[in-house]
Formats: structure tokens, sequence, C-alpha cells
């Protein structure tokens, strides 16, 4: 039986979530959430996370001390980087969260195609496939279609 594409990115997504139950004490307790994920097997995975405390940092409390959980997850996913961002309700800060440390001038959002217009620094396409890969990943962890143009 084949599996479709909406399925495989929901058994990465809950792979995911397992890795950060298992190595990420806050996660599996749940005072932190994973809120969204999405991933590119093998390349990069973009995970949104949240605090229900707001005395934890649940991005900190996901990297660990000297990158160390974050790195334990990683050996178990051969060739993904993973970025841990802080999740917002705002789609806006969860964009700019996510695009980080590119510098988003301004954001254009058209709430009936679902999708938004970054406009950023030339730098940020510096190197145009690595850029394009992390607007897919941005897309798909925030649900809106989003472009880039420079300023």
């Amino acid at each position: 039986m084949r599996t479709s594409p909406m399925n495989t990115h929901s058994d990465d997504n809950e792979l995911i979530r397992r890795l950060f139950r298992e190595h990420v004490p806050e996660v599996a307790s749940g005072v932190v959430e994973v809120k969204s994920i999405a991933r590119e097997p093998g390349q990069r995975t973009i995970v949104a996370v949240h605090a229900s405390d707001p005395s934890i940092c649940p991005v900190g409390s996901c990297v660990g001390l000297r990158g160390v959980r974050v790195k334990t997850i990683m050996k178990q996913l051969p060739g993904d980087k993973i970025d841990i961002v802080r999740w917002s309700e705002s789609i806006e800060e969860l964009i700019r969260n996510a695009l980080a440390p590119a510098r988003v001038e301004r954001i254009i959002f058209d709430a009936a195609r679902h999708s938004a217009t970054i406009h950023a620094l030339a730098e940020f396409r510096s190197y145009p496939g690595q850029a394009r890969d992390k607007l897919d990943l941005v897309s798909r962890l925030v649900g809106w279609k989003i472009r880039v143009v420079d300023i």
C-alpha cells in the first residue's frame, strides 16, 4: 500500500513529537508543547514550541544545555538540521520567529488567499536554494503561502 504525501507528513510529525517527548522532560510533562512541525526528511525540520509556564523558555528547554537535547534528537534523524522556534498565536510573529535570523522588514497579509508577502533584505536570499527550502518549510509550519521580495 502506498502512503499519500499527507500521511507522510503526519507520520514525520508524529516521529518528531515522539522524539521530543522522549528527550525533553518539559515536553513529556506537558509544560512545553510542540505546537507545529514542518519537516523535509534528511534536510531540515522546524519545530514551533510553547510553554504553558511563562517562567520556562520553551526553546531553551528543547535545545538543552550546550545543545545536548536537540543533538540527541538530530542523531536519530540522519541529515536533519533542527530549528526550534517560539510559537505565537500571531501569524506575523510566528513567521518572524521561524525566519530568524533573517531581517524581515515588513509582512503584508492577504487573508482571503491565506498568503503573506515578506519584504526582507536581499542578504536573506544569498543562498537561493536554502532560502526557498526554508520558506517552503515555514509555509507548512504556519499554514500560509509565503513569498519573499527583496528590499
